[in-house]
């Protein structure tokens, strides 16, 4: 019998349900800070659209991260050596060069934005635990957050999206720096942000996997 895509949430009770909806929470709220942007431009700040756009880049460099690190550590962790060197190596190398982005905009708050966003991300990058099912949970949430972020940006750039709260004479008090798309037109970044993390919070809620072919069982059936 084939597997088709799926939810598969190990348990119903309210230690798994507590468990599915931390994993989840801190992407429901970056979603909800998107969706507030695009309503009230300047509700979290003056300077809250342009922090927006930028952590849809940092986001770009924690997927790549996220898969490095997960790689490393399920490699370490199988010779039985300890993850905490390659994690603190990984980490001071992402962390340069968002800082670098700090220095460019002359603030540090990308620094706190990492921080954020990594912590959405303990469950990918370390597991329940070192098993099969932990593995596959890394290698699936990963997958899911990288066709997410790339279906986004396209879905995004080529629909018509309303401006709501980011009309050209607010968007023309906002400083965004530089020219293209999102500067432009920034509710096609901010929107990207809210249906991304959208995506992330209701695929961890829901226990999102994806579709498995059953080639081992098939076999053994023979």
């Amino acid at each position: 019998m084939s597997n088709s895509a799926r939810t598969d949430t190990p348990g119903n009770g309210p230690l798994a349900t507590t468990a599915r909806a931390i994993a989840a929470a801190p992407d429901a709220v970056t979603c909800a800070s998107f969706l507030l942007l695009w309503i009230a431009p300047t509700a979290l700040g003056p300077d809250a659209v342009r922090g927006a756009l930028l952590l849809m880049v940092v986001e770009f460099l924690l997927i790549h991260a996220t898969a490095m690190l997960g790689g490393t550590l399920e490699a370490r962790r199988s010779d039985g050596r300890s993850g905490v060197p390659a994690l603190l190596l990984f980490g001071a190398l992402y962390l340069g060069m968002v800082g670098a982005f700090a220095l460019a905009f002359g603030q540090w708050w990308p620094l706190a934005a990492m921080g954020w966003l990594l912590l959405g991300k303990l469950r990918t990058l370390l597991g329940a635990d070192g098993g099969e099912a932990a593995r596959q949970q890394r290698k699936d949430d990963w997958a899911l957050s990288m066709m997410a972020y790339l279906g986004g940006v396209v879905a995004t750039s080529l629909l018509p999206l309303p401006r709501l709260g980011l009309q050209p004479d607010v968007v023309a008090t906002l400083g965004l720096p530089g020219s293209g798309q999102w500067i432009e037109s920034p509710q096609t970044g901010i929107a990207f942000g809210a249906l991304y993390f959208g995506f992330l919070a209701w695929a961890k809620w829901r226990g999102i996997r994806l579709p498995r072919s059953n080639t081992s069982g098939a076999a053994k059936g023979e």
